[in-house]
């Protein structure tokens, strides 16, 4: 179920919109403005399931969510893909091949969200190349992010995962040496492809070194280079 409705402004003042929808003409985005719909999801929620009917493109304008992967034959083994805020657009591989979702999408914190029909994103799409080119670069830049993931996945030891993943968290969702955030240890564990105890027994490691430390959902990094040699050579 979608979370509580919210009204929002008009795409036209709203500072958050993401920058791929600057390309737009203004007939373009009053298109897309009429036929928005904004959501607001609490921490937790689902905001979209792997499986379901790909039916919208969704963007995040407020809060966080994480994106994974996931098998309901084996609902312990999945995938924390990533972890997406604000502005961001979020469609998936099904978008006009299939339309289903591979992937779920859970709010990580209170987010609010707009969707747009994936018909009205097509039609912009057809009427606009520069736009277009645009979502491919976008499209482009996520699969480059996942071949490094799948890469790190593949041949870095525990150790370079646990140590990839914080300096991730720190230099592109957070942007802070010091960070608090919603993601649990099996989160952290789930983003690291490893087990939950594999993951809790490196970040004590990395404490008694004192690369870090750990309280609950707060992280602190006090020896970034020892972290990023960790990551490379891992």
């Amino acid at each position: 179920m979608w979370g509580q409705n919210e009204n929002t402004k008009s795409c036209f003042g709203c500072e958050l919109k993401d920058h791929l929808f600057h390309y737009l003409t203004r007939d373009e985005l009053a298109l897309i403005d009429k036929n928005k719909q904004t959501v607001v999801f609490k921490n937790g929620e689902t905001i979209f399931k792997s499986g379901g009917p790909l039916t919208h493109i969704i963007c995040i304008i407020r809060g966080m969510a994480k994106v994974y992967l996931e098998n309901d034959e084996i609902p312990q083994k999945r995938i924390l893909l990533d972890i997406v805020k604000p502005v961001q657009i979020i469609g998936g591989p099904g978008f006009l091949i299939d339309d289903k979702h591979y992937t779920t999408v859970t709010a990580l914190e209170n987010a609010a969200v707009c969707f747009i029909k994936t018909e009205y994103f097509l039609q912009t799409m057809r009427s606009n190349p520069e736009f277009s080119m645009q979502i491919i670069k976008h499209i482009n830049r996520r699969t480059i992010f996942y071949f490094e993931k799948l890469y790190n996945f593949t041949y870095k030891n525990a150790h370079g995962k646990i140590a990839n993943t914080l300096l991730y968290l720190s230099d592109k969702i957070y942007k802070n040496k010091s960070f608090e955030c919603f993601l649990n240890r099996q989160d952290i564990a789930d983003m690291s492809g490893m087990t939950k105890e594999s993951a809790v027994r490196i970040l004590k490691e990395f404490e008694r070194e004192k690369l870090i430390v750990c309280q609950t959902n707060r992280f602190d990094i006090l020896n970034m280079e020892a972290l990023e040699k960790i990551s490379r050579f891992g």
